[in-house]
């Protein structure tokens, strides 16, 4: 009566491909989302769209904060 352990490896799985299909999926809903708010909610679209202007497209001066730095 021989008793014999068996080692098996866990060899890791190459995710690549789901985490991209993943990423894709969720930019398509993201971007079939504003194409609906943008066809049939146009008041909305509007508030979204000045809110992002606002929020993300504003600009950043960084020369301010090193003037004060040099005058201080």
């Amino acid at each position: 009566m021989d008793s014999q352990t068996e080692i098996t490896e866990i060899k890791p799985k190459n995710m690549y491909v789901p985490i991209c299909i993943t990423q894709a999926v969720c930019v398509a809903v993201i971007l079939i989302a504003v194409l609906i708010i943008k066809f049939f909610f146009e008041g909305s679209y509007v508030k979204l769209q000045d809110w992002c202007k606002d929020n993300f497209l504003e600009e950043t001066v960084i020369s301010n904060i090193f003037d004060e730095e040099e005058n201080a």
